[in-house]
């Protein structure tokens, strides 16, 4: 009896799960470092797709790692193209988010990057509005101050964020003394 051809969701998937695979094995580098191009890098121990078109579902040391962005976690649910995401809902304990955004220009024209690092039991990032949602014992670092709260909701293009939750918000600064 002749076997019938693979269907185009196998064949996708087993094409993810390729280049899943192939790309950096967890703990081979800094786990905050960001790629130095252009390239997307996933990996994680099992990788499926939904039901849903362009949902993908990771367990098992997930790890996403952009040019400007990096997502760490136990599971992740990437909504979008892998490649460039809408958004992205990471689980773990913690799950992990740091990311570079632009801050105000330096003096002399030049636009300056700051690194920007959050940690929750859920960590969900809303790429495609620039919305990051925080809950669980959430900890966002930027700058000279630390915020800490049960849930945090951060915009990285204003650079604002809301807090609260069980047990208040702590906010910690860190001072130069000239």
């Amino acid at each position: 009896m002749p076997k019938a051809p693979p269907s185009k969701y196998t064949r996708r998937t087993a094409l993810c799960l390729l280049v899943f695979f192939c790309g950096i094995k967890p703990g081979l580098s800094d786990p905050l470092d960001f790629n130095s191009d252009d390239t997307v890098t996933v990996t994680a121990e099992r990788a499926w797709e939904g039901d849903e078109v362009d949902v993908v579902h990771f367990s098992g040391q997930f790890e996403l790692r952009a040019p400007d962005w990096s997502l760490f976690g136990d599971t992740a649910v990437v909504y979008g193209k892998l490649d460039n995401p809408d958004r992205v809902v990471v689980t773990g304990e913690p799950a992990r988010i740091s990311f570079l955004r632009d801050s105000e220009e330096e003096p002399g024209g030049d636009d300056a990057q700051e690194r920007v690092d959050g940690t929750a039991a859920m960590v969900e990032y809303f790429r495609s509005t620039d919305k990051l949602v925080m809950q669980g014992s959430a900890t966002l670092t930027r700058k000279d101050s630390t915020l800490t709260s049960e849930e945090i909701e951060y915009d990285v293009d204003t650079d604002r964020y809301s807090a609260g939750g069980a047990g208040g918000i702590n906010i910690q600064f860190t001072t130069d003394d000239d």
